[in-house]
């Protein structure tokens, strides 16, 4: 039965959230100096381009009409917003913080609005900053004081609903699961067989995209939070439609209403109905910590093969990797979130663009060695969880161990790299020399990525699990790890893509005329790949001695 101050104790259950979130924040001293460099990064490349905007816009008169291109880029984020917030529910909220005293003290509709409320309030945190910089740029480029107010209701508007919809989405989910049995056995292969269906129907339909009604369905400007771009320019002199605003805030207020009495019902059944146990974590504990023979891990990573020149024990830790990932692909659900946000945005990008084929090996020099790392070996410390004493005092060295977490990625992943890489540069528009660029590129990136994804992962480990089911958890890496190894690998490649892609005037003005292009070219290439090489090396150093130096505290 719900209270009757529920309201009031809703919003103390939220700020409460908020400060818990807060001081998780401060005990992660390289979780804050990331994301101050990614602010100060984000902050100077926006403000720079909104000042050039700015300008630009002063300098001609209006009206103006709101590209489609704004709309689409709004609608991709408020998706992937939806899927982020969906994966959030999934992991952190499958029960209340301090479970046992809010579900006795205070109903399911405290609870449920209290933590959409901690949400919404960390959401706005985090958004800030970017709001007063769009005000400032829009309030500057058209002096209308109005922006002042519509723009932060329309941001406001714009991540209540996502979440709203997010955790909707992931409390159906969880309210699916607790009702197949089934369906939960399998939870993590179909998830993850959807995502990746989902985003390759995507694609192929961006590929479609001069189908007009194809067009319309995928660009997604028919859904609702397009609209909010309407409210955010109205005082302004670009030309809105008052009748999009008009909907798209009482399309906001139905979904914040319906939308939370839905998770208040989902929610209240799932935290009082979810049969999880302690006796399933010890099953899966007692499990996790079993050993196995080589003829045991051979039969069960079968048909894939690990081959015995490498070493008996760097041979049995490739095994254990690919076994764990078989017998739990729930690990990769940290990487369907990027790779969903990932496809829509360049299935958005790819529409825009006059030679949208020339994107493709770029995406592919890129894209796949960085899924090789990440999947594999992001949290090799984590990962072992209770037999993580064992590992350390075997007779593995740390060159044994970091090789056998490289292994399965250079093994199985390298023949993916270079075959869509290839297969990209051949259909892209690019000249012969840059097609075979690429494609040494993405091999060297490959094992670059292979190779740093252990370094990061072993120096920021991550060792708490998070409940995905009723058969147990995941230990997920941490979103340190994730930046440094993201970072890295973009850097290092994007650098090297860029070197090759460059256009002739930049040479030009570089060299002042007195070098050849091609051979400025060519000498920036591999002088990048040396690069890309050496840091490699440091990282499967650092690697190896941190495994070797690490101790249990």
């Amino acid at each position: 039965m719900t209270e009757k101050n529920w309201a009031r104790h809703s919003v103390q259950l939220g700020i409460v959230g908020v400060r818990r979130t807060i001081r998780k924040l401060r005990r992660n001293p390289y979780r804050i100096r990331l994301l101050a460099f990614s602010a100060i990064c984000l902050g100077i490349c926006l403000g720079g381009m909104g000042v050039l905007y700015a300008l630009l816009l002063r300098s001609l008169t209006g009206p103006f009409s709101i590209p489609g291109s704004v709309r689409v880029g709004v609608t991709a984020l408020w998706v992937f917003g939806v899927w982020f917030l969906v994966q959030r529910s999934l992991l952190y909220w499958r029960t209340p913080k301090a479970k046992s005293f809010v579900l006795t003290t205070v109903s399911t509709r405290t609870a449920a609005v209290g933590m959409l409320l901690a949400e919404f309030l960390a959401a706005c945190l985090f958004l800030v900053a970017p709001t007063v910089l769009l005000v400032g740029v829009v309030g500057y480029a058209f002096l209308s004081p109005l922006t002042l107010l519509m723009i932060p209701v329309a941001v406001g508007l714009f991540a209540a609903t996502a979440i709203v919809v997010g955790y909707g989405l992931g409390f159906a989910y969880l309210f699916v699961t607790t009702r197949s049995r089934g369906f939960t056995n399998q939870q993590g292969q179909v998830l993850v067989q959807l995502v990746f269906l989902a985003v390759v129907v995507y694609l192929v339909a961006q590929f479609l995209g001069a189908v007009p009604a194809v067009w319309e369905v995928t660009t997604l400007t028919w859904l609702p939070p397009s609209w909010l771009v309407d409210l955010a320019v109205l005082g302004t002199p670009v030309t809105a439609s008052l009748g999009r605003a008009l909907a798209g805030v009482l399309g906001c207020v139905v979904v914040l209403g319906g939308g939370s009495l839905v998770i208040e019902r989902l929610a209240g059944v799932y935290w009082v109905t979810d049969p999880g146990s302690a006796a399933s974590e010890s099953e899966g504990t007692a499990t996790g910590s079993r050993s196995h023979n080589g003829g045991t891990l051979a039969a069960g990573i079968s048909p894939l093969v690990i081959p015995g020149f490498v070493g008996r024990p760097t041979q049995r830790i490739a095994q254990v990797v690919l076994l764990r990932l078989r017998r739990a692909p729930r690990r990769l659900l940290f990487l369907v979130t990027l790779v969903v946000s990932l496809g829509i945005y360049l299935g958005v990008l790819y529409a825009q663009l006059d030679e949208p084929l020339s994107l493709v090996p770029v995406v592919c020099a890129l894209f796949f060695p960085w899924l090789a790392g990440a999947a594999f070996g992001l949290n090799p410390l984590g990962d072992e969880g209770a037999v993580l004493p064992v590992t350390l005092t075997s007779s593995a060295s740390g060159r044994q161990y970091v090789r056998g977490f490289m292994l399965p990625g250079l093994l199985y992943g390298l023949p993916v790299t270079v075959l869509c890489t290839l297969v990209g540069s051949v259909v892209s528009p690019y000249p012969l020399g840059v097609q075979a660029g690429f494609v040494v590129i993405g091999v060297v990136l490959h094992v670059v990525a292979v190779v740093l994804a252990p370094a990061a992962g072993m120096r920021f480990p991550r060792f708490s699990s998070i409940s995905v089911s009723q058969s147990g958890g995941i230990v997920p890496p941490s979103m340190t790890a994730i930046l440094v190894y993201s970072l890295a690998v973009g850097l290092l490649g994007g650098g090297i893509l860029f070197v090759l892609l460059a256009p002739v005037s930049i040479y030009n003005v570089v060299t002042s005329g007195m070098v050849p292009v091609r051979w400025m070219r060519l000498t920036g290439v591999v002088g990048g790949l040396g690069g890309a090489v050496v840091v490699a090396r440091w990282g499967y150093i650092a690697a190896t001695r941190r495994f070797e130096e690490y101790t249990i505290s």
